[in-house]
């Protein structure tokens, strides 16, 4: 290995990077994450945490992105999220959006397609 620094001492390799870990989910109120007092409503926005949910808005825009979060007002919290102004055309990329409830026409949890798969049976 060669001399990189200034200093005279030899400069070693990066360590072998470690895979990123998985998306994690956390809370604020990790003792209601199983509560049996829980509305249906809300056990099904909590299975949601995390999911990719492509949301139509008003305008006709569709808005793909990790759910990261809601509010009693039906506001929205995505990461990760791409902004699609035509099917089928190059994604925006916006990062973290908070879509406002009153502009969501739907939303729908965005699961590919198993037909779609590349592995060959």
């Amino acid at each position: 290995m060669t001399d990189l620094s200034i200093s005279g001492q030899q400069v070693l390799p990066p360590p072998a990077c470690t895979p990123p870990e998985p998306f994690r989910i956390t809370t604020n109120a990790p003792h209601q994450m199983n509560d049996a007092s829980l509305t249906p409503g809300r056990k099904k926005l909590q299975k949601w945490l995390g999911r990719v949910l492509r949301i139509v808005i008003t305008d006709g825009r569709v808005l793909v992105g990790f759910f990261n979060c809601t509010d009693r007002d039906a506001n929205i919290v995505l990461s990760m999220c791409a902004e699609y102004l035509v099917e089928g055309q190059e994604p925006r990329l916006l990062g973290n959006v908070m879509v406002p409830g009153q502009h969501i026409v739907s939303l729908s949890i965005d699961e590919p397609d198993p037909q779609s798969s590349l592995l060959v049976q």
